[in-house]
């Protein structure tokens, strides 16, 4: 995503081009709502869902350039073990877009199901297109920054049991397409319910709120024992990356580790079920801070590794 590129880069407007109902403000450089043909663009939505297609779900290249960059690359390097894509969160979608009175996606039932419902296809369309270039594994990350905030006065309207409702249908379709579910959230959250939702890996920034999974140690057991993986966003892609180093970012990791072995889990286990990612996208960064971000990462890795004795 590089919405400074093109404002149809920012993570809502990138995947809602399927979307009934929301249309493109080019005045605004963003997305609205419009209903006023709300009835026929839902039966024209539900009529592409139920046919199974997905093409009528793929990224367009003016919304997604990197995508397809990406795509073209694969056709000239040996495959990776596992490709990564991802979408925007239901949660941050629906409530990241509305109408001139304030209204959001979220708070209409209909629309609400139908954007669980487009991103659900929008991801499968990914795991479909990796798949095709020879993808053995592929994982499809759902960003959702609006769970840091979850329970705040400013999502009070919003129950448990309304995020998993989004959340749980999209990770179910990708499994059923082969693929692999990640749920990241670049804050603090409620981490027991984001495990409730049938998520494969939990990423979350561990660099600012890494002990505060010991916070929901039955809920990481049952996750961790039934498969589950934790992603580690133990790097910085804030100004802090400038104050870090290898030492710094293995003391904070093994600190992180320790609130956990407190709670009884063993070390080994963790790691069993554990990869290391930056805390959240480095697009805010300069070129030098973006690299010191991913070289810092690497080093973790193989100093981590070292220590388990390369297991």
């Amino acid at each position: 995503q590089l919405p400074r590129r093109n404002a149809m880069e920012k993570m809502i407007p990138q995947y809602a081009a399927p979307m009934p109902c929301v249309k493109w403000d080019d005045s605004k450089g963003d997305v609205f709502m419009d209903t006023s043909d709300k009835n026929g663009e839902l039966e024209s939505f539900y009529g592409k869902y139920i046919s199974q297609e997905l093409s009528p779900f793929t990224l367009s290249e003016e919304r997604a350039p990197g995508f397809y960059s990406f795509i073209h690359a694969l056709e000239s390097i040996d495959m990776p073990t596992a490709v990564k894509g991802q979408i925007t969160g239901p949660l941050t979608f629906t409530t990241g877009i509305s109408n001139d009175a304030g209204n959001t996606i979220y708070s209409d039932p209909e629309l609400r199901d139908a954007a669980v419902k487009m991103l659900e296809r929008t991801a499968c369309r990914q795991i479909d297109f990796f798949q095709k270039h020879g993808a053995d594994e592929v994982i499809i990350f759902a960003d959702e920054p609006v769970l840091s905030a979850y329970g705040s006065s400013a999502y009070i309207g919003i129950s448990e049991d309304d995020v998993i409702g989004m959340l749980s249908p999209i990770f179910k379709a990708i499994s059923l397409a082969g693929g692999l579910s990640g749920l990241h959230v670049c804050g603090n959250s409620d981490w027991g319910m984001a495990m409730k939702s049938g998520v494969d890996i939990l990423n979350f920034d561990a660099y600012q709120y890494g002990t505060t999974l010991a916070l929901y140690s039955d809920q990481l057991k049952q996750f961790l024992d039934e498969g589950g993986v934790i992603a580690w966003g133990i790097v910085p892609t804030t100004e802090d990356i400038d104050a870090e180093n290898l030492q710094s970012l293995t003391a904070k990791f093994h600190e992180a580790l320790e609130a956990l072995e407190r709670k009884g889990f063993e070390r080994s286990s963790l790691l069993e079920h554990s990869f290391l990612t930056p805390s959240c996208g480095a697009g805010s960064l300069d070129k030098v801070s973006a690299g010191k971000t991913f070289s810092l990462l690497r080093e973790l890795k193989e100093a981590l590794l070292t220590e388990a004795g390369g297991s």
